[in-house]
């Protein structure tokens, strides 16, 4: 009985496509179980990491393993990323001064304001919400103080009537 060569480096060597193509629908499926959400990119910077180091990881007995691994810690990383930020938000409303929010009344007004033809309406809301001067609303539309302030009495006389209906 003859026995067979030994298998050459070449036939032994691992090609990178290989095994992405071996291990990306596993590595898929545990991204998204431990992100809870699609967990493609977790693997393409796992999957990159693995290429980057090429030379090193395809002489390991188990490069899927590897990539495994580094994607767990990929997820791992995420997660406490995603643990900090959720931290910090809530800090951040701990911090804030909550209000009540604008009364049905303020909205049914300023929606009347949006019905304004453009000139009038944008003056208005510079004005009034902006607290911006007439000459300071004069220069942001490009328009004489003299039409900002016509535009203002068009606009109040206009928003009388709606409210007062």
């Amino acid at each position: 009985m003859s026995r067979s060569p030994e298998p050459s480096q070449a036939d032994v060597e691992v090609r990178f496509e290989d095994l992405y193509r071996r291990e990306y629908p596993n590595l898929i499926a545990v991204a998204t179980a431990l992100s809870g959400r699609d967990g493609e990119d977790l693997v393409q910077d796992a999957m990159l990491r693995a290429l980057g180091r090429w030379s090193t990881v395809r002489q390991l007995d188990r490069p899927g393993g590897w990539c495994h691994r580094v994607l767990v810690n990929l997820c791992r990383s995420a997660w406490r990323r995603k643990l900090v930020e959720a931290r910090f938000i809530a800090s951040l409303r701990r911090d804030e001064q909550s209000t009540i929010g604008p009364t049905e009344d303020v909205v049914a007004f300023w929606a009347a304001v949006r019905e304004l033809p453009e000139r009038p309406r944008l003056a208005f809301a510079l004005h009034y919400a902006g607290d911006r001067s007439l000459v300071e609303v004069a220069a942001i539309l490009g328009v004489p103080e003299g039409t900002v302030s016509s535009d203002l009495t068009r606009a109040r006389s206009f928003l009388k009537t709606r409210i007062e209906r």
